[in-house]
């Protein structure tokens, strides 16, 4: 893949993007805290934000993404985050800077962000052969691994040696840098039928098969994407447009119990992460260096995870794979909590960092193998209106998450919020373990019987 000089770009961009945005996952916390004196409430509140975004714009963001080229969207986006996040350190030095400053920045920027991963996905879908989509994902879901490996540990060094308003300036850098790779980057990619999906190889009747050819680079020209789309798509009504993507995963029958088990787990997910910075600063006095590393110590699974991911979806049953995913998160959930039962800083420091590691080396598998099976399933036209809307479900229960967690902290404790948390991420099995649908489907075959929805 990296021979392919529209890949190279298009990854290098989204690897240097993700650099900045996961050391502002500690920086802002840290600057919340340490500068503003957030509680643990007000952190609960910030830690909804970005998904409060998703839920209040998920479907409309997702049109958008579709109906615009992919490329572009993907620019505009990074630009716009790029001013949001330097808006940040402008109104602390105007003595200006609040919790509900933070909060609309981190709102604005959690929108942008979903309409770049959808205008991502679907980029991805219309450039190169589907056939390569497992390979594709677990190097994206790499990025992300390694981003999380020195994001946040930059992070820490930096709010440590600058401050944490200073330090947000390693993330303008970065989308500053993710900007002009994706401008060098082409629409690229061979394409052809013989990578079409399955979801659009099986459109019978509709006109709506993917009969592409190699196309010359032209992914930013209007004309090219509606070739690719298909008018129909480009000229659904607004509503309709945003409601279809929806309707479409929750008649999926394979889909449907990805997106309620994921939405299911990401709510005590963020119910579990609204504390747990709270909970290590507070709690067991980590410092910020502490926090980065622990967070390091989680992206060194994920990048662990992404270079077998691929392997793993050939060699473990998809459901079973998928199971996996979910319960070993959890495991590494009560890692945290329990490092209270642990008589000095070190062994608590390992494990909070073994319970980072876990999470996310099983999180990584389970994102490549939701994202694989998106693309695969879904109609090329719609995969930006898919992705919104698996967004708007998966992450929509986000908000309350962070919400609940925050007031459990505050009335109960930060210990207490996180073992409800653990203990309700792994009930999220139960969605997946027993669908009949997704045991029968297997995503490494081109067509899999999964029964009628």
């Amino acid at each position: 893949m990296l021979k392919d000089s529209s890949f190279r770009n298009l990854w290098t961009a989204q690897t240097v993007s993700l650099f900045g945005t996961q050391a502002s996952v500690v920086i802002i916390p840290l600057l919340a805290l340490d500068t503003l004196d957030a509680s643990a409430f007000e952190m609960g509140l910030l830690g909804s934000a970005e998904s409060l975004a998703v839920l209040l714009l998920g479907l409309w963001v997702g049109m958008t993404a579709d109906r615009y080229p992919r490329r572009s969207v993907m620019v505009t986006a990074n630009i716009l985050r790029l001013l949001l996040i330097g808006l940040i350190p402008v109104a602390y030095a105007l003595d200006m800077l609040s919790i509900p400053v933070l909060f609309v920045a981190v709102f604005l920027v959690g929108a942008l962000t979903l309409l770049y991963d959808s205008a991502l996905s679907s980029h991805v879908v219309m450039t190169f052969d589907r056939r390569q989509l497992p390979k594709i994902n677990s190097y994206m879901e790499g990025s992300t691994a390694v981003s999380e490996v020195a994001g946040p540990g930059l992070g820490g060094i930096l709010v440590q040696a600058l401050g944490a308003p200073l330090a947000l300036l390693a993330d303008l850098c970065s989308y500053v840098a993710s900007t002009v790779l994706l401008l060098r980057s082409g629409g690229g990619g061979k394409k052809g039928t013989a990578g079409a999906s399955r979801a659009d190889a099986g459109q019978a009747g509709t006109g709506q098969g993917d009969t592409r050819q190699e196309v010359p680079d032209q992914e930013d020209s209007v004309e090219a994407e509606k070739e690719d789309a298909g008018e129909a798509g480009a000229e659904q009504e607004s509503v309709k447009g945003a409601l279809s993507g929806f309707t479409w995963a929750f008649s999926h029958p394979v889909l449907r119990p990805v997106i309620v088990s994921a939405a299911h787990f990401n709510f005590f997910t963020a119910m579990f992460f609204a504390v747990y910075t709270f909970y290590v600063v507070k709690e067991l006095g980590f410092s910020p260096l502490l926090v980065g590393l622990a967070s390091a110590a989680g992206g060194l699974g994920g990048v662990l995870s992404a270079t077998a991911a691929s392997s793993f979806m050939s060699k473990v049953r998809t459901r079973l794979l998928y199971v996996l995913s979910l319960v070993v998160p959890t495991v590494g959930a009560f890692l945290v909590p329990g490092s209270e039962l642990l008589d000095s800083s070190l062994p608590q420091f390992l494990s909070v960092a073994a319970g980072m590691f876990l999470w996310s080396f099983a999180i990584v598998v389970n994102l490549v193998m939701s994202e694989t099976i998106k693309q695969m399933v879904t109609p090329a036209h719609m995969i930006g209106q898919v992705t919104s809307a698996m967004r708007f479900t998966t992450l929509g229960f986000e908000p309350v998450g962070a919400i609940v967690g925050g007031t459990v902290s505050q009335f109960l404790s930060p210990t207490a919020a996180l073992v409800i948390a653990a203990c309700g991420l792994a009930t999220s099995i139960a969605w997946v373990a027993f669908n009949r649908h997704l045991g029968t489907y297997d995503v490494n075959e081109e067509e899999t019987p999964v029964g009628a929805t």
